[in-house]
């Protein structure tokens, strides 16, 4: 990606924080006051994101991409976009045209900075309560499978919960993209087709069911291969944003890198869909930019081997040419 012999990595973390009216539908196990309340916490250094980031020496930025209320107060450690929370997808549109331009065009800018910055990699986080219901959205979408396939826990609904869900993304796809996806990737099992009267455009599948932190990550993906920048994804709310970034512009692809997988199933048939095989498969499931953060340290590892290792020739090993 960098061009170099012998490439240096130099990360930055860019954490988008959003809220959504779909939590009205009660997809989330927790209420939405707390994504202002963990955007709070990455600013002041103290959320996992931010232990992570520095215990791996990538820089971390923070943006409102869409929160309920207002954090001004928290000063230059977060980015503002005014962009407002996200609308009830099962209901209407997430976005408007307007905020979704502005969410791309912040996520462009902020990838053209750490380019002009010196950054080899960007890592997309978020932070936004009941965000996994348009991830699994777009991944639907995307993918061809149908929502009870794709639905997971999140935060951790129960069974019921989970049901609920998945419901709720049925509606809104049946509202917004009731028509095959650009592509399917059916992890080997055969997807029954879904009528299709129209097709969804990626602009129009992101602004239907995405929502402000999505579209800001997906504008830094599509940034970052403008730029000729890395982009590694965290779990499936980013991967959902960098998959869509790949149906708008398939140039994004040769610039991603799978930082870990979620158990979360929606992330297993994006990395399918995308050709990715993640770096760490441990479990996480925190969000953040958590897993791809921590990825970060294999890459670092990768990189100073590459540099610093002998080869047999070098070492002077018998038999080696």
């Amino acid at each position: 990606m960098t061009g170099e012999a012998r490439p240096s990595l130099r990360a930055r973390v860019v954490v988008a924080a959003a809220d959504h009216g779909v939590a009205a539908e009660g997809v989330s196990a927790f209420p939405a006051e707390v994504t202002g309340q963990m955007l709070a916490t990455f600013a002041s250094g103290r959320g996992a994101v931010s232990v992570l980031a520095a215990a791996v020496g990538a820089d971390l930025l923070c943006v409102d991409a869409g929160v309920r209320g207002d954090t001004t107060a928290l000063g230059a450690a977060v980015r503002q976009t005014g962009l407002a929370p996200a609308a009830n997808l099962a209901l209407e549109p997430a976005l408007t045209p307007a905020a979704l331009e502005t969410a791309l065009a912040t996520g462009r800018t902020l990838a053209a900075q750490a380019a002009a910055d010196g950054i080899t990699v960007l890592v997309g986080g978020e932070m936004g309560i009941a965000n996994t219901t348009p991830a699994t959205c777009l991944a639907a979408w995307l993918t061809g499978l149908g929502p009870a396939a794709l639905t997971g826990p999140g935060t951790g609904l129960d069974a019921d919960g989970v049901a609920r869900k998945a419901a709720v993304v049925a509606r809104a796809l049946a509202r917004h993209a009731p028509s095959h996806p650009p592509g399917q990737a059916a992890l080997g099992r055969s997807v029954a087709p879904r009528r299709e009267p129209r097709a969804l455009a990626p602009l129009d599948a992101l602004r239907c069911l995405g929502g402000g932190e999505i579209a800001v990550l997906c504008g830094l993906a599509l940034g970052a291969a403008e730029h000729g920048v890395g982009y590694l994804c965290d779990g499936v709310i980013a991967t959902a944003a960098a998959a869509t970034a790949v149906a708008i512009e398939p140039g994004v692809r040769p610039w991603l890198l799978a930082g870990h997988r979620s158990p979360e199933p929606a992330h297993t048939a994006l990395l399918t869909h995308l050709g990715l095989d993640p770096v760490l498969d441990l479990g996480m499931r925190l969000g953040e930019g958590s897993g791809a953060t921590a990825a970060l340290a294999i890459l670092r590892l990768a990189v100073a081997t590459h540099d610093g290792m002998a080869t047999f020739a070098e070492a002077g090993v018998a038999g080696a040419s």
